[in-house]
């Protein structure tokens, strides 16, 4: 099985779209997502905070959950799974004022969203992985960094040129870091 980790923020929403009625979800990028699980017969797995979303336990879903699965409906896509929240555990003090691209936050080994896939990972069996995320969650930490694409949330998020390397990505068939 080919697992597709996801971030919704900077990948699937950007700067230059607003929809309020998808939660800002672009169905460019949507569609471009689509395309990847076409080609390789991935699943997803949300690693965004959008997740929080989705109460396991209770199966309550939040207004922007259900409106997130909708929007990947409509190009017949469903979300597979979730990590689970492993809480940032930030290694040194934030100055009070910084700009974003000043912003280089390193976590704790085991904490955070790299170490919410090293754990899934763990527990499934995965035939290859590719992480959809705008930011850096140290992954190469944790040797995930041949595994990532970066998008970015002031550049459209996911692009086309994202699909071909998602692909190359899953269809490598190269064996995963072992967990520490």
């Amino acid at each position: 099985m080919k697992i597709i980790f996801l971030d919704i923020d900077g990948v699937l929403t950007h700067t230059d779209y607003l929809n309020w009625q998808t939660r800002h979800i672009d169905p460019e990028r949507v569609r471009f997502l689509a395309k990847i699980v076409e080609l390789t017969g991935a699943r997803i797995v949300l690693t965004s905070t959008w997740k929080d979303g989705y109460d396991r336990q209770s199966g309550k879903k939040d207004d922007y959950y259900v409106v997130l699965e909708h929007v990947l409906a409509k190009h017949d896509l469903k979300i597979y799974d979730i990590t689970d929240n492993i809480p940032e555990e930030v290694l040194e003090q934030i100055p009070s004022v910084i700009s974003l691209d000043q912003l280089d936050i390193h976590c704790k080994h085991g904490t955070g969203r790299a170490a919410e896939v090293e754990k899934w990972l763990m527990n499934h069996q995965a035939d290859g992985f590719v992480i959809l995320d705008d930011e850096d969650h140290d992954w190469s930490d944790y040797g995930f960094d041949s595994h990532w694409i970066q998008t970015s949330w002031y550049e459209d998020g996911l692009q086309e040129k994202d699909v071909a390397e998602a692909v190359r990505i899953l269809q490598n068939k190269e064996v995963r870091p072992e967990c520490t």
